[in-house]
């Protein structure tokens, strides 16, 4: 459900052979590959709706579920999260946050039954070069919810450094999370990576890798270059 609500993709209506379809845009692989993931774990994205719900099919049962957007907080590199904040079909206020180990760890409240075994297993994904993040959830309560509505609505009209105002409210908001677990993405490399690589070492040129992935995972990714 988490990795499901949480991401920025959208869809577009395709047709081929006179059946419509649709496709998932998606402002990385990473997102598009856990929403397909999610869709083939029974909780698929359908689309957003004029109304701002998400709407999702679970395909398993044939059920449609509503969840209504309230608010995206974006990815950046310094924050290493995003989370989304919606409404779910009982009018309770959920926040999903999904990011970097390290920063989730430290926003999650504290003796969470399953963070040893979820650390562990996100070390042995980076030991192979996979992707991974944690994903952390908490229902906030409406009167909590208002409260921090007020200060980031304040925020979003700010004059000054608006990103940074923004920043600062959400921190507010996301702490004390459950975790509902890590997800883990290959990562493969393009076509060509290693021979241009090699080219450029040949030219004299010093390679260098830039990561804000776990250290495994480059140094993973290195070797594999």
């Amino acid at each position: 459900m988490c990795l499901g609500l949480c991401h920025t993709v959208v869809t577009d209506d395709k047709e081929k052979n006179g059946e419509k379809y649709k496709v998932y845009n998606a402002s990385s692989p990473d997102e598009l590959a856990l929403v397909n993931g999610m869709r083939h774990l029974g909780f698929a994205f359908r689309d957003n709706d004029s109304d701002a719900n998400m709407i999702i099919d679970h395909p398993r049962t044939g059920a449609v579920s509503k969840y209504t957007l309230l608010h995206v907080i974006e990815f950046n590199s310094d924050r290493k999260r995003m989370s989304v904040i919606v409404r779910d079909e009982n009018n309770r206020v959920l926040i999903i946050c999904k990011g970097a180990d390290s920063i989730i760890e430290k926003r999650l409240a504290p003796n969470q039954e399953h963070l040893t075994a979820t650390k562990k297993h996100v070390d042995e994904y980076a030991e192979v070069g996979l992707r991974t993040l944690l994903i952390a959830y908490k229902y906030v309560e409406e009167d909590d919810y208002k409260k921090w509505l007020a200060k980031y609505t304040i925020a979003e009209q700010s004059t000054g450094d608006r990103e940074k105002e923004l920043g600062l409210v959400a921190e507010q908001i996301e702490v004390d999370f459950l975790l509902a677990g890590c997800s883990a993405i290959e990562d493969k490399l393009q076509e060509n990576v290693g021979k241009t690589i090699a080219d450029i070492k040949k030219a004299g040129i010093k390679v260098w890798v830039l990561t804000g992935d776990k250290v495994e995972t480059a140094i993973n990714i290195g070797q594999s270059c």
